[in-house]
């Protein structure tokens, strides 16, 4: 093959020093067709040249073979070498390309939504270790584990520790819920301050929804209790009407947080318009579904909740969600729900 390559390479170098004295003619002719040869020569050495490259290194093509091209052309016996040194060059780069490791494209794997459930402690097991005939160790322990749980589930268990007789249980009870009401506090105090700023539309409206959030989230965590709950209720719900009285459109998941608010307030006719408008500007059905299905419950039509829930069975839901839709359209008894699927995330 590199025999095979210098042969090809001398040989239109041999063809021009034949054709040598053929430049000494003062003919115009005689010059024309020697240009013709010498052009012909340079374009089968570019042609060459080409074909033995490697793919990679051919494209464009146009531009490649007119360097080749030029090499040869302008410079006869130089040209005709560094053609040759450039293939080398670029056969040894791809056998050396060849022996390493190329990247493969990888298919995604299957991403499943719900997946498998991990099985954790119930809430009554974790009430046990809570119990005042335990160790204190393992009651502390026990405690901490709150830690990992939704504020919704673990602070009422925080609550009913507050008059526990062991002040070790009992001031963290109280310091996990104070430090988690300092922090929603703290960011309620921040935005109101933001509030009584300069501000566009856009971020005025921003400021109110973030409010009225942050006042949900005190309840939703079981923060407030009695009087302050609806005091609160209110006054989210407050900051929810003047943010959409700014004047932009309003989006499904600030319909989605009014209606859950107007739930809370027993409010059942409005919270049922309010998640049926977001539903019609896009809220997906599986996020507005199980509060439909409250609202027909706490109006004792049973047939509209069934109805509801047989919708939301074709799509993917959390273990606690699923073990209603289950048990509302036949597929699980009441004695085959155990607590574990009451509280999955327990």
């Amino acid at each position: 093959m590199e025999t095979s390559l210098v042969a090809w390479a001398v040989l239109p170098d041999t063809l021009e020093r034949l054709l040598a004295p053929l430049a000494e003619s003062r003919s115009l002719a005689m010059l024309t067709a020697l240009l013709c040869v010498h052009s012909a020569l340079s374009l089968g050495a570019a042609l060459g040249s080409l074909a033995l490259m490697p793919l990679h290194l051919r494209r464009p093509r146009g531009l490649v073979l007119l360097l080749l091209f030029n090499f040869a052309f302008i410079a006869p016996v130089i040209g005709a070498l560094a053609i040759l040194l450039i293939t080398r060059i670029s056969m040894k780069h791809a056998r050396q390309a060849a022996r390493q490791a190329r990247p493969a494209a990888v298919a995604l794997p299957e991403y499943d939504v719900q997946g498998p459930e991990t099985i954790r402690s119930s809430q009554g097991a974790i009430r046990s270790r809570l119990d005042a005939q335990v160790p204190d160790d393992i009651r502390m322990q026990a405690l901490l584990t709150l830690q990992a749980v939704p504020g919704r589930v673990a602070n009422p268990i925080l609550e009913g520790l507050l008059g526990d007789e062991t002040d070790d249980v009992r001031l963290l009870a109280f310091g996990m819920l104070d430090s988690e009401e300092k922090r929603i506090s703290q960011n309620i105090h921040r935005e109101r301050a933001q509030l009584e700023t300069e501000l566009s539309a856009e971020q005025r409206y921003d400021c109110l929804r973030h409010l009225a959030e942050l006042h949900w989230e005190l309840v939703y965590a079981c923060l407030a209790q009695g009087e302050l709950r609806r005091h609160i209720l209110r006054q989210a719900r407050e900051y929810l009407e003047s943010a959409r009285s700014v004047g932009l459109p309003p989006s499904p998941g600030l319909l989605l947080l009014r209606g859950r608010i107007l739930l809370a307030q027993d409010a059942l006719d409005e919270a049922q318009a309010s998640f049926e408008h977001a539903l019609a500007l896009g809220l997906p059905p599986v996020s507005a579904l199980p509060y439909l299905a409250e609202i027909a419950f706490l109006r004792q039509r049973h047939d509209e909740v069934r109805a509801l829930l047989q919708q939301l069975s074709t799509y993917n839901t959390t273990a606690q969600t699923t073990a209603v839709v289950n048990l509302w359209t036949g597929r699980e008894t009441v004695s085959k729900l155990s607590e574990h699927h009451r509280l999955p995330h327990l």
